[in-house]
Order: C-alpha cells, then sequence, then structure tokens
C-alpha cells in the first residue's frame, strides 16, 4: 500500500486547501496520473498517483491540509480499503479557491450571496460574474482580512526585513538606445520587447561575472552561501489581483523574443490566478518593475533565500547637456539594486548595476 502525502509546496504557507479530486474514491489510477488539486496561497498543483492501484481517499474535498499529511492510500485491489474520510473534516459549505476569496474580501461579498450560488466549488470567474451584475451587498464588519495573495507577500515582506540586513543603490541609464533596440528587435522578432525584456537578458548574461549576486544564502549559517548553477529570474508581475513572481529558469539560454513571450503567458496566468507552483519556485535573483510615471525611485526586498533584487522604474524625459554642450532632450531610468550586506558589498553592487547598464546598451 502506498500513501499519498502532502508534499511542501512553497516556503510561504503551511497548510493548503484541498480543492478537487480528479480520480474516484476507488477508481483505479495509474503511475504518474493526475488525482488531487491543492490550492496554495497563490496558485494551484496536481499531485500524481505514485503508484499503480485503487486509490483510497481519506481526505474530501474542502479539507484543510498540511505537508506531511496522508490524504489517500493506493493499493491493489486485494487489499482491504482504509478506514473511510471523517465526512466532519469536509468544510461546511462551498469551497472558495484563494483567488476566490481575495476577491470576496476585497469587496465586501456577503457569504450568504455566495452560498445562494449553490455550487460547491466556487472560484474566481465566480465571484467576478456575481460582480458584474452590481448587486453585492458589502459587509458591515470594519475588520477584513488580506487577500490570500497578500498575506504571502506580507509574510515575505516580515521575514525579510527581519533576517536580511539589506542596503540599497542605485544608477541612471539613459534608455534612449535601450528603447530604440527594443523596437528593431520586436519588429525582427515579431514580438512585443520592452526594457524588461532586455533587463532580464542582461542579468542573466552577468551570472557567471557577478556569482555572489545569484548564490542562496545557507540557513543554517547565514555567513556561508551556496552557489547557483544558473540564472533564474524572477520578475514581478501584478496585473490587479494580487502580486506575483514567476521564474525564467536558465535564462542565460533564453532569447529575448523567448523571454518576452514567457512574461507574456506569465501576465495572462497573473489575470487569470492560474499560477502553478512551478511556475513560482527556484528564483535566485529578482527585477522588480514598477510601470507608473511618477515612480522615479523603487526600492525593492531581498526575497528569503536570495540575496539580490533589481529594481527598473519607468521612462522619465529630462533636459541634459551633450559633450558639446548643447542642451538635448533624453529619456532615462533609474535602475537600482538592494542586496544582502553581509555578502555583497557596495563596490560589487555598482559594479553589476554598471555591467547590466552596459549590456542593456552595448
Amino acid at each position: 500500500m502506498t500513501e499519498l502525502r502532502v508534499p511542501k509546496l512553497n516556503n510561504n504557507d503551511t497548510e493548503y486547501l484541498l480543492v478537487e479530486w480528479l480520480a474516484e474514491d476507488g477508481a483505479g489510477v495509474v503511475k504518474g496520473d493526475p488525482v488531487v488539486v491543492l490550492e496554495t496561497s497563490k496558485a494551484a498543483e496536481e499531485l500524481m498517483a505514485e503508484a499503480d492501484g485503487v486509490l483510497r481517499r481519506t481526505a474530501e474535498t474542502g479539507a484543510t491540509c498540511r505537508p506531511g499529511d496522508v490524504i489517500a492510500h493506493i493499493s491493489d485491489a486485494s487489499a482491504p480499503p482504509p478506514p473511510a474520510a471523517d465526512p466532519g473534516a469536509a468544510a461546511e459549505g462551498p469551497i472558495v479557491t484563494a483567488p476566490a476569496q481575495a476577491l470576496i474580501d476585497e469587496h465586501g461579498v456577503d457569504p450568504a450571496r455566495i452560498r445562494a450560488l449553490g455550487k460547491k466549488l466556487i472560484k474566481r470567474a465566480d465571484v467576478l460574474a456575481l460582480l458584474e451584475t452590481g448587486t453585492l451587498e458589502t459587509g458591515t464588519g470594519d475588520a477584513q482580512p488580506l487577500p490570500a495573495v497578500q498575506r504571502a507577500v506580507a509574510a515575505a515582506v516580515t521575514r525579510s526585513h527581519q533576517t536580511i540586513p539589506a542596503a540599497f543603490t542605485a544608477v541612471k541609464l539613459d534608455a534612449g538606445p535601450a528603447i530604440a533596440r527594443a523596437r528593431a528587435l520586436s519588429k525582427e522578432a515579431r514580438a512585443l520587447i520592452g526594457l524588461p525584456e532586455l533587463l532580464v537578458a542582461a542579468v542573466a548574461a552577468l551570472h557567471g561575472r557577478f556569482p555572489m549576486c545569484f548564490a542562496e544564502p545557507v540557513a543554517a549559517d547565514p555567513l556561508a552561501v551556496r552557489p547557483s548553477t544558473a540564472p533564474n529570474v524572477g520578475v514581478t508581475v501584478d496585473v490587479g489581483n494580487g502580486l506575483y513572481v514567476p521564474v525564467l529558469r536558465d535564462a542565460d539560454r533564453l532569447s529575448v523574443k523567448e523571454i518576452a513571450e514567457r512574461l507574456t503567458a506569465y501576465r495572462t496566468k497573473a489575470a487569470q490566478a492560474a499560477f502553478r507552483e512551478d511556475d513560482l519556485a527556484g528564483g535566485n535573483i529578482v527585477v522588480t518593475l514598477h510601470t507608473d510615471t511618477a515612480v522615479l525611485l523603487a526600492v525593492p526586498i531581498v526575497f528569503p533565500g536570495q540575496t539580490c533584487a533589481l529594481s527598473l522604474c519607468a521612462p522619465q524625459h529630462e533636459f541634459a547637456l551633450d559633450s558639446a554642450g548643447n542642451v538635448v532632450k533624453r529619456t532615462t531610468v533609474t535602475l537600482g539594486l538592494a542586496f544582502d550586506h553581509r555578502l555583497v558589498n557596495g563596490r560589487e553592487a555598482a559594479m553589476f548595476l554598471n555591467a547590466i547598464r552596459k549590456t542593456i546598451t552595448p
């Protein structure tokens, strides 16, 4: 008999929601078949059968699961079935996914309106449909819990500020040549390429020259690091329903066009709240994007388990003197670097930023 245990899906959550069984209780399954969907604060994850046999559930839809919990057994037909799941373990009322709950919390949706839908599983699309009718009533309570996605952000920010003595430095980049290059690449590749895509490519290309900027601090000894074998670049995506940081793995092996295509796909997933844990895990440096034209400078947090985080602000127009002393108009952006000062010094941070600047506009 094989136990189906809940794995550790991420570092931010201590429990997950069992959203949906993909295989019926007592059904035959084959090793590798998806059998259940668990939802974390930011993503949904399918668990696969780990052996051939008959699936016997020990947890019901709506149950809260923790890493290590046994939620099913897989046995051959001759083995006696394990005890049936406790019906009381299921959540009362409909099961609400984390993205749906985020919308409910944001708009103060009356739980009675959700129950009135008559559905066992409430997804984000169901709440959006209710919002479009314009007939929702708001709750009267003063206190509202943070949405699940924001709670995950809060946990990472708190841990970062508590454990990482970060410093920050920034440089100004004459973005005119880079913007022109991005436009040319967009026409050539027939893809939407801008400064974010060029920045990701530049950061990845410098992995070998600046290994400490991609290293992983050792949890047992914060003054020791584990070198990274590849640049896995996380990029912030926020389309209005929560902050996500999907990861471009082996980014140095991707063309600028491939980077653009993956970032476009990630923005679509963010809009649909359709990320999987695999999309969000494994980053060793982060690029944070700040597109509001009023933002002149942004100081990112250093994510726990990393040493550096870059920020890219929106282009600004200014007047300057050229080499001949003439007044010219140019477009600039501010590129910032927050870094764990225990492991990276200011000189190396400045060198890294200047190397990025030169790589973006060769």
